[in-house]
C-alpha cells in the first residue's frame, strides 16, 4: 500500500470524528425555540451565546454537551486504534468539526468547550491547569477570551514539562492554535479597547462565545 494511500485512509478515518464535533448543540437547541443564534448577541453557536438567546440552563446544558463531545471523540479514537497518535488526531478532528461545522455552513463555535473535553482524556493535569488559568484571568478581567487563549496558550505546556506522550503534547498544541486563531478578531478588539466584558449589554455581534 503506497505512503498517499494510507494517508487517505487515515484522513477517511477521522472523519467520524469531525462529524461528532460538528453536532450543532446550541443550534438544535435555539431552532427548537424558534430562535436564529446568528441574529443574537455574537451570532455565535457556543454555550455564550446560547446562554444569552435562551438562559443560563441552555447555555449549561450546551457547554456540558460541547465538552462530551470532545472527551468521546478522544476516547472513542484510543478505544479504536489503541494509539495515542490517533487519539489526539480525533480529537483535534473533533474541535476543528466543532468550529467549522457542516450543519453550521462551516459557521461554528470557537471551540474551547470541545477541546477542554479533549483535553481531560489527553492530560488530566493538563485540563485541570487550563481551567484553573482560565477562572483565574476570567475573574480578574471579565473577558471570555482572555481567559479563554489564556487557557488554551498554558495547555500545551503541561504535558511537555510532565513528559506525557509526544503524540499528545503535538495535539494539544494544535488545538491551542486552533483555538487562538478562532478568537484573533477578539484579540484585535482587545488591543483596541473595544471588547466587551462578559455580562456588558451589547448591540453588536462582537462578545466573544465559546
Amino acid at each position: 500500500m503506497s505512503l498517499a494511500v494510507e494517508y487517505l485512509l487515515y484522513g477517511a478515518a477521522l472523519i467520524p470524528f469531525y462529524l461528532l464535533g460538528a453536532f450543532p448543540t446550541g443550534m438544535l437547541l435555539a431552532k427548537r425555540r424558534g430562535i436564529d443564534l446568528a441574529s443574537v448577541g455574537s451570532g455565535n453557536v457556543g454555550a455564550t451565546n446560547v446562554a444569552r438567546a435562551l438562559g443560563k440552563k441552555a447555555g449549561v446544558l450546551t457547554l456540558a454537551i460541547d465538552l462530551l463531545k470532545g472527551s468521546l471523540a478522544a476516547l472513542l479514537g484510543y478505544w479504536i486504534s489503541g494509539s495515542d497518535g490517533f487519539m489526539g488526531a480525533a480529537a483535534v478532528a473533533a474541535v476543528l468539526g466543532h468550529c467549522f461545522s457542516i450543519p453550521g455552513k462551516l459557521r461554528g463555535g470557537k471551540g474551547v468547550a470541545t477541546a477542554l473535553g479533549c483535553l481531560a482524556v489527553l492530560s488530566p493535569l493538563g485540563a485541570a491547569v487550563a481551567l484553573g488559568v482560565f477562572v483565574v484571568m476570567f475573574l480578574s478581567f471579565r473577558f471570555v477570551s482572555l481567559a479563554s487563549v489564556s487557557a488554551a496558550l498554558c495547555a500545551p505546556l503541561v504535558p511537555l514539562i510532565v513528559g506525557d506522550d509526544h503524540a499528545s503534547a503535538g495535539a494539544i498544541a494544535l488545538m491551542a492554535l486552533i483555538l487562538t486563531v478562532r478568537h484573533w478578531q477578539n484579540l484585535q478588539r482587545l488591543i483596541m479597547g473595544v471588547e466587551p466584558k462578559f455580562g456588558a449589554r451589547q448591540d453588536s455581534p462582537s462578545e466573544v462565545a465559546q
